[in-house]
């Protein structure tokens, strides 16, 4: 690997795995959860504060209709139209007029006209992604960012509205995002620690379908799949581009595009700071959430010119780390790459049924 100072950065923290996360249809839900667990303060207290800040998280989210409508692909606005049971056409049109809004709204929440928009927006999802009430008992599964080398490509398998491999990802990973804990949790958990045990549906599916996207362009970028690139690049770029027919040209717009996509302070955004370990001082990170590290993932691996290929069993790129590497690497908490388990078992399966077994 490149010696490079992303390589360098020093970073300590854990992540917390809940044992089962859900998919609760209103936050009245919260009522009958155990916050009070953790601290001798009134149940009703804490209560009271997720479903606060559970109602504000879309209300707060800045540019949300702006950033769909124009930082995520169209099979994406897609999956969210079938979702709200909105043709495509319809739905775009309330992303346009709600992305003027919020423009002239200068995002002050305050503004009336602002927050009755939010409020009424058919993106403005009722349902959340949490912790069942017994999982939250359990504080005990953690992994270190460190051991999550893979975190980048496992976030860019997550679907729009599938809720199933985003419950999956959380399983191993922990929910990617959502509404931090200032009260009660603490008391249990290192200042450090990143968890999340409450987030909006919608602010979570948005940040799915950007990241998607982003993705997608490192993607073409690694593989050098010119052909590609040429079909995400608007018409007009498109004929901007000095000899376009040149497939370095092609990937050249790629990485200066991809270059501006990390240039924003809602991709990579991290909080630096220094640290003084085995007589040395060492450049430290911490980070908001698992987008977050995933962003300083993507832009390490184009420092590094990594490797990517296609798994044998799942179809996703994975970051190469040995040259006979076939499949998805291990999942934190596991020795054994589940998509090389998973390849094997339907080979077992075939040969059985072909009676070679």
């Amino acid at each position: 690997m490149k010696n490079n100072f992303l390589n360098n950065v020093h970073f300590e923290q854990e992540v917390l795995v809940f044992d089962d996360y859900n998919i609760l249809e209103e936050v009245d839900l919260l009522n009958s959860y155990p916050f009070d667990s953790y601290s001798s303060t009134p149940d009703l207290h804490y209560v009271n504060h997720w479903k606060k800040n559970l109602k504000k998280q879309f209300v707060s989210e800045k540019n949300f209709h702006g950033d769909l409508l124009y930082r995520s692909s169209k099979s994406n606005i897609e999956k969210w139209a079938k979702y709200t049971n909105i043709s495509v056409d319809e739905l775009l049109k309330i992303l346009e007029k709600n992305n003027l809004k919020e423009k002239e709204s200068n995002q002050i929440e305050e503004d009336k006209d602002y927050y009755e928009m939010k409020s009424e927006s058919p993106f403005n999802e009722s349902s959340i992604l949490g912790v069942t009430p017994d999982a939250m008992q359990n504080l005990s599964k953690k992994y270190k960012l460190q051991e999550a080398s893979s975190l980048y490509t496992e976030l860019a398998k997550l679907e729009v509205f599938d809720f199933n491999s985003l419950l999956r990802f959380s399983k191993h990973f922990g929910m990617p995002s959502g509404l931090m804990d200032d009260i009660g949790f603490d008391i249990e958990l290192d200042g450090n620690c990143l968890f999340f045990p409450f987030t909006s549906i919608s602010v979570l599916n948005k940040k799915i379908a950007i990241y998607k996207q982003d993705f997608e362009w490192f993607k073409v970028i690694q593989t050098k799949n010119a052909p590609k690139i040429r079909s995400m690049i608007p018409e007009s770029d498109l004929i901007l581009i000095n000899n376009v027919d040149e497939n370095e040209a092609v990937v050249n717009y790629a990485k200066h595009h991809l270059t501006l996509l990390l240039g924003r302070l809602d991709a990579f955004n991290v909080s630096m700071h220094v640290e003084f370990q085995n007589g040395s001082f060492v450049p430290g990170v911490w980070f908001s959430d698992l987008f977050n590290f995933a962003y300083f993932q993507i832009a390490k691996a184009l420092s590094n010119n990594v490797e990517v290929r296609e798994c044998d069993n799942c179809g996703y790129i994975f970051e190469v780390t040995h040259k006979r590497q076939r499949f998805c690497p291990p999942l934190p908490h596991r020795k054994r790459s589940s998509c090389e388990m998973a390849y094997n078992n339907r080979l077992k399966r075939e040969k059985k049924l072909k009676g070679e077994i």
